[in-house]
């Protein structure tokens, strides 16, 4: 492992994960490279040949998975830099159609898994001073209709986020979050129609099916590249005095704005969006 010591990043076999592994092992640090699945697995074996990059399996929501984690590293004694928590699922629809188990499920990865794991490498960064790095999204402060799901527990990351690093920051241990809008990455690839076809019949099977095709036509045309994203990661993980928020999108401007206006004029710019 590279001497300037190690991080750990969640969700890392493809889009911003894997873009962030790259990033951070070409750049000198010793990266733990985890994933959740077997198909998940085949796509880390691509990345056996970069030095600096270790990979084993972690599911965030796995009480086991998550002790076997905090072991490795303790028997590896290397320093733990920083956590970057990029695991999550987007699992859309429209809220009064969907079911309860699957909102049981966006929150047990996005929300649960994020806390589930960060508390139990928390005695490593705090050793270390380390940094916390939680990628969130757009969605995190912009709700858009029908990715309330996936929304609800980007808001939820975002106030956790927010108490942690209160809490933190007197321990010197950093909690930085990082906000990308609709990134180009394989997660438009992941049965699009199903998400779609799963509400026909409902009253909101048409919005919901111009939404998602909206969603995926700009995220594959005029998306932000992960790569660029793994920047603002690689920028909160080594800055001094990393900002508590990075805004990783193509429309600086129109996003930064929407923190600010009132909710009735951006329910209405929202709603003629889509």
């Amino acid at each position: 492992m590279a001497v300037k010591g190690c991080i750990l990043v969640t969700g890392a076999a493809s889009g911003i994960g894997k873009a962030t592994v790259l990033t951070l092992a070409k750049r000198g640090f010793g990266v733990y490279a985890t994933y959740a699945t077997d198909k998940s697995q085949a796509e880390l074996e691509k990345l056996r040949g970069v030095g600096g990059i270790e990979a084993f399996k972690l599911d965030i929501t796995n009480d086991g998975d998550v002790e076997s984690a905090v072991a490795f590293i303790e028997e590896k004694g290397i320093n733990l830099l920083a956590l970057v928590n990029n695991a999550g699922i987007f699992s859309p629809g429209p809220l009064m159609e969907y079911p309860v188990e699957r909102l049981i499920e966006q929150y047990n990865v996005n929300v649960f898994g994020t806390h589930r794991l960060t508390r139990a490498l928390f005695p490593l960064l705090l050793k270390s001073r380390g940094r916390i790095v939680n990628v969130s999204s757009v969605a995190g402060f912009v709700a858009t209709p029908f990715s309330g799901p996936y929304a609800s527990s980007k808001h939820a990351i975002e106030g956790w986020s927010d108490s942690l690093r209160r809490e933190l920051m007197p321990l010197g241990v950093k909690v930085i979050v990082v906000e990308p809008a609709l990134i180009d990455t394989p997660l438009w690839d992941k049965d699009i129609e199903g998400r779609i076809e799963r509400y026909r019949g409902s009253i909101f099977y048409e919005a919901n099916r111009k939404k998602l095709e909206h969603e995926a036509s700009e995220a594959k045309t005029r998306g932000v590249q992960p790569e660029i994203v793994a920047e603002a990661i690689h920028q909160a993980v080594t800055a001094p005095n990393p900002k508590p928020r990075y805004l990783v999108t193509n429309h600086p401007f129109q996003h930064r704005l929407a923190r600010f206006l009132p909710d009735a004029f951006l329910d209405r710019l929202v709603i003629k969006e889509f």
